[in-house]
């Protein structure tokens, strides 16, 4: 019973030591996405430069992989998608997986948006489309391979959704939720996406 005990605290120091370091080592590869991205990652709306602190790990490292083997960003359309397949090019795998620990240890970021909108109409809506994958308050969902939502800025998460239901983004048949969420976009309508939007930013 002790031996077995030992093993499964080494075992966890060891997974423990390992993420630690890889998040040490991603805040140094960080600091060049920090003129885009924000000293503390909360993203850049004048810059179309999303939110990335406190996102899923397992999310920004696939997210960064499509934009390093042009899954995500090689369309014509994707402009700011494409500064980021030229930004990712040199990293290897490893540096890939470094950041996106830092990432995700960060604290989430917080919106401070002041939108207009129908709020119950939000909730119902976001709770009929998207609460299923991606949270009941919109914080994401690893086990669905859905990011979170909340600290993203509604014009993000606009154009994003612009680009899945016109097939700039989740085309790609081995990019499986990427093609939910353009199956799912064509659901939505824009009255509907601006109260959804409305809900998301009220989220912490």
């Amino acid at each position: 019973m002790l031996q077995s005990t030992l093993r499964l605290c080494a075992l966890f120091f060891v997974i423990f030591v390992s993420h630690s370091g890889y998040a040490n080592q991603g805040e140094a590869i960080y600091q060049q996405c920090v003129a885009c991205h924000g000293v503390n990652a909360e993203g850049n709306t004048a810059m179309k430069s999303p939110a990335l602190a406190g996102q899923s790990e397992a999310y920004l490292l696939r997210q960064l992989t499509h934009f390093k083997t042009g899954l995500r960003g090689k369309h014509p359309a994707d402009i700011y998608g494409s500064q980021m397949t030229a930004l990712v090019a040199n990293l290897d795998d490893n540096a890939l997986k470094e950041v996106s620990a830092y990432l995700s240890s960060l604290p989430s970021s917080v919106s401070e948006e002041q939108r207009s909108g129908d709020e119950r109409k939000g909730y119902a809506y976001y709770q009929g489309k998207c609460g299923a994958c991606h949270g009941g308050q919109a914080q994401g969902n690893p086990a669905f391979k859905a990011p979170r939502l909340a600290g993203l800025s509604s014009d993000y998460i606009e154009r994003q959704m612009q680009y899945f239901r016109e097939g700039i983004r989740g085309t790609d048949k081995t990019d499986k939720p990427g093609r939910q969420m353009a199956a799912m976009s064509r659901t939505v309508s824009d009255e509907q996406l601006h109260d959804i939007l409305l809900f998301i930013s009220q989220q912490d």
